[in-house]
C-alpha cells in the first residue's frame, strides 16, 4: 500500500506541475498516461485497502471489485476537476498570473476514465492473475 501512495503522491505533483506547464492541454500523451498510470497505482492501493472483502478466491470478482473502486475513483476525480473548472481558474488567474485547464469536453473525459479502466485492467491481469486474494497485501 506504501509503494501505491507514494506513487499516487508523484502523480497528482506530476499532474500540477503539468497544470503549470500547460502539458495537459497541449499534449495528449501526458493526460493519458497520468490517467493510466492513476488507475495502476489506485488500483493497487484499493486491492491492499479491501483485501478481507474480495469474495473468496474468486480473480475475476476481485478484478470487477477493483475496477468498481477505481471507477469511483475516476469519476469522483472527474467530478473535482468539473468544480475547479468552475471555481478556481479565475482565482488562480487573479493571484498567481497563471491560466489553467481543469477539464476538457465529454470526449476527454471519457478517455479519461477508459484510462483509469485501463491502469486498472493492467494491475489486475498482471497482479492477481497469479496470486490468491490474500497475497495482494504484500503489495
Amino acid at each position: 500500500m506504501k509503494k501505491a501512495v507514494v506513487f499516487l503522491t508523484i502523480i497528482f505533483f506530476a499532474n500540477l506541475a503539468g497544470l503549470y506547464f500547460r502539458f495537459d492541454s497541449q499534449t495528449v500523451w501526458f493526460d493519458r498516461s497520468a490517467h493510466f498510470a492513476g488507475g495502476l497505482f489506485t488500483a493497487m492501493f484499493m486491492a491492499a485497502f479491501l483485501k478481507e472483502y474480495f469474495p473468496g478466491k474468486s480473480k475475476f470478482k476481485n478484478a470487477v471489485v477493483l475496477a468498481g473502486a477505481v471507477m469511483l475513483i475516476g469519476v469522483l476525480w472527474e467530478l473535482a476537476e468539473f468544480i475547479a473548472s468552475q471555481v478556481l481558474i479565475e482565482p488562480i488567474y487573479n493571484w498567481l498570473r497563471i491560466r489553467t485547464y481543469f477539464i476538457g469536453d465529454l470526449a476527454d473525459t471519457i478517455n479519461d476514465l477508459f484510462m483509469d479502466l485501463s491502469g486498472a485492467a493492467l494491475f489486475s491481469f498482471v497482479f492477481l492473475k497469479n496470486r490468491s486474494s490474500n497475497d495482494v497485501e504484500h503489495r
